[in-house]
């Protein structure tokens, strides 16, 4: 019987973890067995070992100034390294949108974190958009699709209406902190219907100096946006030296 139940497994399951590349596999007597809301949480692109040490890394809490307003607070969850790195890459340019399910989960601990500092249930969440030639190559924007996952789970509004991108720029982390504001300065234009007196959560996928979030925020806000803060599910490792710093500021 065991032997069955573990090709039944193999048959249902046949993935790779994303970060070590072992074979993952479903304990099938275990997973029906299982709570409702374990099954809800059952991963499908990392094996236990992986999900857990993701689980142990340390989340990020950042204040971001934005010229002429009142700053943003972001909450990112993850460092932006190794196999997370990895997992990203993938799903930008392979396609691998398996993987977006699994790291929903760890930005919703993200919404979960900025929650203890904002009311979220009277924000909208607003995905960092694409240019449309981007999402046209691309056939999909990555925080879009996490977004989505997330306002399902804690039931939020979500708007991918609400901010559109302007002109085409180039990737963020591949440049100097200068250079990312003017990649992105003017970059944003928000839809003042759709935001104005409404509290906003901008979703991405990656937090570096935080020169796109503020973009983001100064066109909501130019719109009559009441509030702008972000999530993210990374952070570039370079910005975790202020971790202690805000959270020490935001306890």
């Amino acid at each position: 019987m065991q032997g069955f139940l573990e090709a039944v497994s193999l048959a249902l399951c046949q993935e790779k973890c994303r970060a070590c590349n072992e074979e993952l596999k479903v304990d099938l007597i275990e997973f029906l067995n299982s709570p409702k809301e374990w099954k809800e949480l059952n991963r499908t692109t990392l094996c236990e070992c992986c999900f857990f040490k993701f689980e142990l890394a340390a989340p990020l809490l950042k204040i971001v100034n934005v010229e002429n307003m009142a700053p943003l607070l972001v909450a990112s969850r993850l460092p932006y390294e190794g196999p997370l790195k990895k997992m990203l890459y993938h799903l930008k340019y392979d396609d691998d949108r398996l993987v977006v399910k699994d790291l929903s989960l760890f930005l919703s601990q993200a919404l979960d974190d900025l929650a203890k500092m904002v009311r979220i249930k009277d924000c909208i969440l607003v995905p960092v958009p694409l240019h449309w030639q981007r999402l046209l190559k691309r056939g999909f924007n990555q925080a879009e699709l996490m977004a989505q996952r997330v306002a399902y789970s804690h039931d939020i509004r979500i708007d991918k209406r609400a901010l559109i991108r302007t002109r085409p720029t180039a990737t963020q982390h591949q440049l100097g902190k200068q250079e990312r504001r003017v990649n992105v300065h003017g970059a944003f234009q928000a839809r003042k219907k759709l935001v104005e007196g409404h509290h906003i959560i901008l979703v991405d996928d990656l937090l570096t100096s935080g020169a796109t979030l503020a973009s983001c925020a100064s066109a909501l806000m130019d719109k009559g946006a009441l509030s702008v803060n972000a999530i993210t599910l990374a952070y570039a490792l370079a910005d975790s030296r202020v971790k202690s710093k805000t959270q020490k500021a935001a306890g």
